[in-house]
């Protein structure tokens, strides 16, 4: 491009990128937000997002050589995935180029990288993906892989590589890859390995891959892993299978200060109204209230605002997560609401949103819920589905690709 008019405007161009790496933070905050719908994500800070990533992606070879380039080496990681969204979209022949480069130049940078590869779509990016799998250094072919591996595409031979590793990170890559590999069932080994692993991350990866693959020996040790520190996921699946005494294992956390709130959380994704009544005695607790709120919410489908059964309460929080845009509930308005409604629900059953919780409103939530509640809602799904049968749907990929991924679960599901 020429110097005189054909000369970019370097300030608009500018505040483009700083608006697409504000927007791509808060992209990423609202996709577990507890008070953003998909529809909502979609029309607003997605769109928005969107929107300044077109405006950079004028900017052509200009743009990618004086902002686009540098921005990779930027310690803001959301700026670094912005950057590399921008130049997977845009016409520059040397983009790949240019970002496999960094992929190798920066490993600071390589997680915010990965996470443009797993969420934006470019003619040739699968091909170089593959390509990496047959790299030479471990930290590249396992970069190469996550992206993969949340575009639900196999990893071939490079898997065995991935669970032969002495880093208990990449071991875990290798098992969340196995349900998605054509022939994972051969992996069971691996899966037991992965059970037995002194690595808690590896653990959960492995038991996660074999709800799907090895259900028997890994719910013998989702028990024991309840029990452990960071075992949350464990204690989920405790709770939304229900098998005899599973939901036992997961109230007696509730006498444990420690890992009350963890329990709540876990119990609030049940939908049984004996389980709000085991709760309502930390109502007033500033940590475990707003999850007992949210319980109620997902079982009732009450707003808490709309009903005026919440407390505005000043956030002095250093780090912002998403219990903190949970309403708080009033305690004493809230327990005399909740008496009065608790007839309606019968113990021993599950709701949803005020229904009876099946499959179809599972498929419902999933679609029209808040976001932070949809992983559990797919786990749950997993839970009953087919051995074998990985639900694909990525929770955290853009929001047209999520919508696909929706409208093939609904066909399974026969929901909608």
């Amino acid at each position: 491009m020429r110097e005189g008019d054909d000369e970019p405007l370097w300030d608009v161009l500018e505040e483009h990128l700083d608006e697409a790496e504000f927007l791509w933070e808060s992209w990423e905050q609202s996709l577990v937000a507890p008070n953003y719908t998909l529809e909502e994500v979609a029309a607003g800070v997605e769109s928005r997002l969107l929107a300044h990533l077109d405006g950079l992606v004028i900017g052509d070879a200009p743009a990618v050589e004086r902002l686009l380039v540098p921005a990779l080496e930027s310690d803001e990681s959301a700026r670094v995935s912005a950057a590399a969204a921008t130049l997977l979209l845009g016409p520059v022949d040397t983009a790949l180029a240019t970002l496999f480069a960094a992929l190798h130049e920066l490993p600071d940078q390589r997680p915010a990288l990965v996470r443009a590869f797993a969420c934006v779509d470019h003619a040739e990016l699968l091909p170089r993906l593959r390509a990496g799998l047959a790299d030479v250094d471990e930290a590249i072919v396992a970069a190469c892989a996550e992206a993969l591996v949340f575009r639900h595409e196999p990893l071939g031979e490079a898997l065995s590589l991935l669970l032969a590793s002495d880093d208990p990170a990449v071991r875990s890559l290798g098992l969340r890859a196995l349900p998605g590999e054509v022939d994972g069932q051969s992996q069971v080994r691996a899966i037991q390995a992965g059970l037995g692993d002194d690595d808690p991350r590896v653990v959960d990866a492995a038991i996660a891959a074999g709800l799907v693959l090895a259900p028997a020996p890994t719910w013998t040790r989702v028990r024991a892993r309840a029990e452990e520190p960071g075992g949350g996921l464990a204690m989920l699946l405790l709770a939304l299978r229900d098998a005899a005494g599973d939901r036992a294992v997961v109230q007696a956390a509730l006498s444990d200060a420690s890992r009350r709130a963890a329990a709540i959380y876990v119990l609030g994704h049940v939908g049984a109204p004996e389980l709000v009544d085991a709760c309502l005695e930390w109502l007033d607790d500033a940590a475990c209230g707003p999850l007992i709120g949210e319980m109620m919410q997902a079982l009732t489908g009450v707003d808490l605002d709309d009903a005026g059964l919440t407390v505005v309460v000043e956030d002095e929080a250093l780090e912002h997560t998403p219990e903190h845009d949970l309403p708080r509930p009033d305690p004493l308005p809230t327990m005399q609401w909740w008496l009065r409604q608790r007839p309606r629900f019968e113990d021993g059953r599950r709701y949803l949103q005020g229904k009876p919780r099946g499959r179809a409103e599972v498929v419902e939530a999933l679609t029209d819920g808040p976001m932070r509640r949809r992983p559990a809602l797919l786990l749950d799904l997993q839970l009953r589905a087919p051995r074998g049968v990985l639900l694909r749907l990525q929770t955290r990929a853009f929001t047209a690709r999520q919508r696909r991924e929706l409208a093939e679960l609904r066909r399974v599901f026969g929901a909608g």
